[in-house]
């Protein structure tokens, strides 16, 4: 491509009026303006004049989604409500604020709810804790019989080892 050429990308944009209060403003918004820039200008101005709002729109829109596809996505369904202004719609974007510690917030619930799932934890926890307990001890005495199971007697392991001797003497093996 050679510089300061223009390339034109085609754009398509599927809005359901009979399903989306926004998508319904925003043809209705978008037809106003195209009938004052039919009206206003040259047909060469009108042109120019919508492919500038085009670009501007679509690059906004992107830039916004870029940004954060779900604040994107709040705008755009923020066109369904008439009277939404910058400032409310500005102040609805900004990251919430802390709540004052008079009032209950979402926060301190979550925060009593973990309270309370860990309070239900205990016992549970005291429980394992006997259990394991339980578990060592019954492996110490256990490992602690484990010697007197270990040692036979030499006598008692010698005679099957003697008759194992003779009967290979006898040729069968």
């Amino acid at each position: 491509m050679r510089k300061g050429q223009i390339r034109r990308v085609n754009l398509s944009l599927h809005l359901t009026p009979e399903q989306s209060h926004a998508d319904l403003r925003a043809m209705q918004q978008l037809q106003k303006w195209h009938q004052s820039v039919g009206q206003s200008a040259s047909v060469d101005d009108s042109n120019m004049e919508i492919r500038a709002f085009h670009r501007d729109v679509y690059l906004a829109g992107l830039q916004l989604f870029m940004l954060d596809p779900a604040r994107c996505r709040h705008v755009a369904e923020s066109l369904g409500r008439e009277n939404v202004t910058l400032e409310t719609l500005l102040a609805e974007l900004q990251p919430q604020p802390q709540a004052p510690s008079d009032e209950p917030s979402a926060e301190l619930a979550a925060l009593q709810n973990i309270r309370e799932e860990i309070a239900a934890l205990r016992p549970l926890m005291e429980q394992q804790k006997l259990a394991l307990q339980q578990l060592r001890m019954t492996a110490k005495s256990t490992s602690a019989a484990a010697p007197e199971r270990d040692n036979v007697e030499v006598s008692q392991v010698d005679a099957p080892v003697e008759k194992m001797q003779k009967v290979r003497q006898k040729g069968i093996f």
